[in-house]
């Protein structure tokens, strides 16, 4: 029988976030080809959600030459183990996981912690090989869906604008190509699309029928294409994606009001 000490430490180390921002999602691919500049960008990130999770208080702690209090480490040891379930091995080129690993060795929970790291590892790698579907509970995702729905409107209109002056249906090639040089093309319109342009790009090529429907029906809606493209990738279905960015929508005002 597990002991209370050690029920108490397995408790403290798998402390509760809710929705928190995603590392992977925020580093744009191609990661860079050293692990020592991409350690830096993870640090960079794991840092700025850490701080945007904790109290006004811990915050001045944080930002003042004062020790740092165990809540306030806690808080970023729980954040260690959720962003390692989706970023991975990755996760331990930071310095600041380097850091935490060596106060580890000498904490009461420090084993608990570092079996919780591991298994977050596991989960991260079974993700990796779509053995299992990872989280939605970005909540970067709801402001992303949203300027991307945007860039979506825009590269609708023009793909319409432009094939019917042809006063001809386009053909799934086409369709591709035609959001190939659009997005990829100098300036800012299509950031987002541009930034996943690789992923759109397979997703069109997945299912060339799908693709006319979506890009070219008539009744072809920007939130749908997001939704579908998403869903693509993550293994879910559309609606399952529409409902669960709609719950993070709600955690993000709720979050802004309180």
């Amino acid at each position: 029988m597990m002991s209370a000490t050690r029920r108490k430490s397995r408790k403290r180390a798998s402390a509760a976030l809710g929705p928190i921002p995603q590392i992977i999602a925020r580093i744009p691919h191609p990661y860079p080809p050293s692990g020592e500049d991409l350690g830096v960008l993870i640090t960079k990130e794991l840092f700025d959600i850490w701080e945007s999770i904790l109290s006004d208080s811990q915050l001045h702690e944080l930002r003042s030459s004062q020790p740092i209090s165990a809540p306030t480490l806690e808080r970023l040891d729980a954040l260690i183990l959720k962003q390692a379930e989706t970023m991975g091995w990755r996760l331990g080129l930071s310095a600041l996981v380097h850091l935490r690993f060596s106060g580890w060795d000498f904490q009461a929970n420090g084993p608990a912690l570092f079996e919780q790291y591991g298994k977050a590892l596991a989960k991260s790698a079974r993700r990796m090989q779509k053995l299992e579907p990872p989280p939605i509970d970005d909540p970067d995702l709801y402001r992303g869906k949203q300027e991307t729905v945007l860039e979506l409107r825009l590269f609708l209109r023009n793909l319409r604008n432009a094939f019917s002056r042809k006063r001809r249906q386009p053909s799934s090639d086409e369709l591709i190509e035609y959001f190939r040089t659009t997005v990829s093309a100098d300036g800012d319109a299509f950031i987002h699309l541009k930034t996943n342009i690789n992923s759109w790009l397979q997703f069109f090529r997945a299912d060339s029928i799908s693709v006319k429907l979506l890009l070219h029906g008539k009744r072809a809606a920007p939130a749908t294409l997001f939704d579908a493209w998403l869903a693509w990738g993550k293994g879910f279905e559309p609606e399952t994606i529409r409902q669960k960015i709609s719950e993070l929508g709600r955690f993000v005002r709720d979050s802004h009001q309180s």
